[in-house]
């Protein structure tokens, strides 16, 4: 965990966790230091883990547990969409997900499938939902005119307002 654990919380998702923890850690440090949240970094290997760092996160959190905030990068940022997609179900809310460096082809490693089109938003969800540009074509804008459509607040992020990289050349 980064920051103090009064703050909001962020769940960080992000595969570079499992080989090179290090530079997530300083990612996360530099996330909880200018944006004034806690920040927690899973080590993760499948959909499994990702589905307990929630747990943490909400069980750890002392504001309410819905106000958690979800980032992913690659396929954890496609899992922390279909997280959103789920979370009545799974019996959660979220204040917020993004999703970075997603596609088309990447398969969400919770439920093993790839993202499905979002549902209608149910009312009682005041989820807001980033995708951020990437080089994966126009998936990412196709992605938020989707959420849209189906009620969501969705917002597509240009890659170059989007600074939370693991190094600047990413």
């Amino acid at each position: 965990m980064h920051g103090h654990p009064n703050l909001d919380t962020l769940l960080l998702w992000h595969p570079a966790v499992r080989t090179d923890a290090d530079a997530v850690g300083a990612l996360a440090s530099r996330i909880a230091t200018r944006s004034g949240v806690r920040v927690v970094v899973p080590t993760w290997e499948d959909g499994r883990d990702l589905l307990r760092s929630v747990r943490y996160a909400r069980g750890s959190a002392v504001h309410p547990p819905d106000q958690v905030a979800v980032v992913g990068y690659g396929e954890a940022g496609v899992a922390a969409l279909s997280l959103a997609q789920h979370q009545r179900r799974l019996g959660i809310g979220l204040r917020r997900v993004t999703c970075v460096d997603g596609a088309g082809d990447l398969v969400d490693p919770i439920s093993g499938q790839p993202l499905g089109a979002p549902s209608a938003r149910p009312d009682a969800v005041a989820t807001e939902v980033d995708v951020v540009a990437s080089g994966a074509g126009d998936w990412a804008a196709t992605t938020v005119t989707a959420w849209q459509a189906a009620g969501w607040a969705a917002t597509l992020v240009p890659a170059d307002q989007f600074t939370w990289r693991v190094s600047p050349s990413q």
